[in-house]
C-alpha cells in the first residue's frame, strides 16, 4: 500500500480529505507513475516530468483524462492544500476493476541524503538484475522489494545495477556516470530510465562542453574511473566514493565539482522563475 501524507490528495481533479482508513484508488493491470520533488512550494521542473509521464502513459496505450497544464494547475492545488514546502510528489496512472483511467496525485514519504552525502560521498554496491522496459516508470512491487532488501544487506545507499553482459546500466533509483579523463561515460539512453537530473546534467555538459559518451559500461571500468556520481529526483547530484569494496576519488574531481554546483544554481534559477 502507498504511503500516502499530507491532509489532501487529488483523484483525477477532486480534492480529496486524507481520511485515517479511508479508502485509496485499487487499480487493474500495469501502471505508471512519475515523481517529482517539490522545494520551497515549487515542482521543480515539473513540465520535464510531465512529459515523461505522458510517454509512460503512452506505452501503455493509456491516455491521461487531463492536459499536462490542467495537472500543472492540479499540482498547484495540492501544495497549496498541503502547505508543502519540501517533499516528494507521486504521480499514479491505472486503470479500476471498472476500466476507468485514474489519474492519482499524493505526497508521500521522502526521505533525503543528508548534508554529508554530498560532501564525503555515498558507498554503492554492484547487484545483478536488469528492469523490464527500463525507459518506462512502471510500478513494480517485485523489483522495489529486491532492491530495497539488497541495500539493507549491504549497508549501502544506493545499488548499481549490473545486467547479463557484465556491464553497469544505471542505479536502482538514479541514473550513472563515470569520468575519465575529462570526458563523462554513461549508459545509452535505450538501455536507462531517462532521469530528468540526467537531462539536466547533459544540459549543463553542452554548456561546459564537457564530452559525454553514451556507451556501454562494463564492471571492469571501476578501477580505471577518475570519479563517479548518481543523478535523481531525490538525490540531484551525487558523488560516489564506493563501490563495493574500490574507492573512487571522486571529491578531488572537477569535473565533477563544477556540475553538482551547477545543477543546484539551475534548480536555484528554476524556483525564483516559477515564483514570479
Amino acid at each position: 500500500m502507498e504511503k500516502v501524507e499530507g491532509p489532501y490528495y487529488l483523484l483525477n481533479d477532486d480534492l480529496v480529505k486524507n481520511e485515517d482508513g479511508g479508502s485509496y484508488p485499487e487499480f487493474e493491470g500495469r501502471t505508471v507513475y512519475e515523481l517529482i520533488r517539490v522545494q520551497d512550494g515549487i515542482a521543480v521542473f515539473l513540465e520535464d516530468h510531465l512529459d515523461r509521464f505522458f510517454r509512460s502513459a503512452a506505452y501503455l496505450n493509456q491516455p491521461l483524462p487531463a492536459t499536462a497544464e490542467s495537472i500543472a494547475e492540479r499540482v498547484y492545488r495540492l501544495i497549496a492544500a498541503n502547505q508543502v514546502g519540501e517533499q516528494n510528489l507521486k504521480f499514479i496512472l491505472g486503470k479500476t476493476a471498472k476500466g476507468e483511467s485514474v489519474l492519482w496525485i499524493f505526497f508521500t514519504q521522502s526521505i533525503y541524503p543528508p548534508k554529508n552525502y554530498y560532501e564525503e560521498g555515498i558507498a554503492t554496491s554492484l547487484f545483478h538484475i536488469e528492469r523490464l522496459d527500463p525507459n518506462i516508470k512502471l510500478v513494480r512491487s517485485d523489483y522495489q522489494n529486491a532492491v530495497l532488501q539488497e541495500r539493507a544487506d549491504k549497508g549501502v545507499y544506493e545499488l548499481l545495477l549490473v545486467d547479463g553482459n557484465e556491464e553497469i546500466t544505471e542505479g536502482s533509483r538514479t541514473n550513472v556516470f563515470f569520468v575519465k579523463g575529462k570526458e563523462l561515460y554513461t549508459p545509452p539512453a535505450k538501455a536507462v530510465l531517462l532521469g530528468i537530473v540526467r537531462k539536466k546534467v547533459f544540459e549543463i555538459c553542452e554548456k561546459r562542453q564537457i564530452p559525454i559518451n553514451e556507451t556501454a559500461i562494463p564492471v571492469e571500468w571501476i578501477k580505471e574511473a577518475e570519479g563517479a556520481f548518481v543523478s535523481g529526483t531525490g538525490n540531484n547530484v551525487l558523488p560516489i566514493a564506493k563501490i563495493g569494496d574500490h574507492l573512487i576519488p571522486t571529491l578531488e574531481n572537477p569535473i565533477v565539482q563544477a556540475i553538482m554546483a551547477d545543477y543546484a544554481e539551475m534548480v536555484r534559477i528554476y524556483k525564483e522563475e516559477k515564483k514570479h
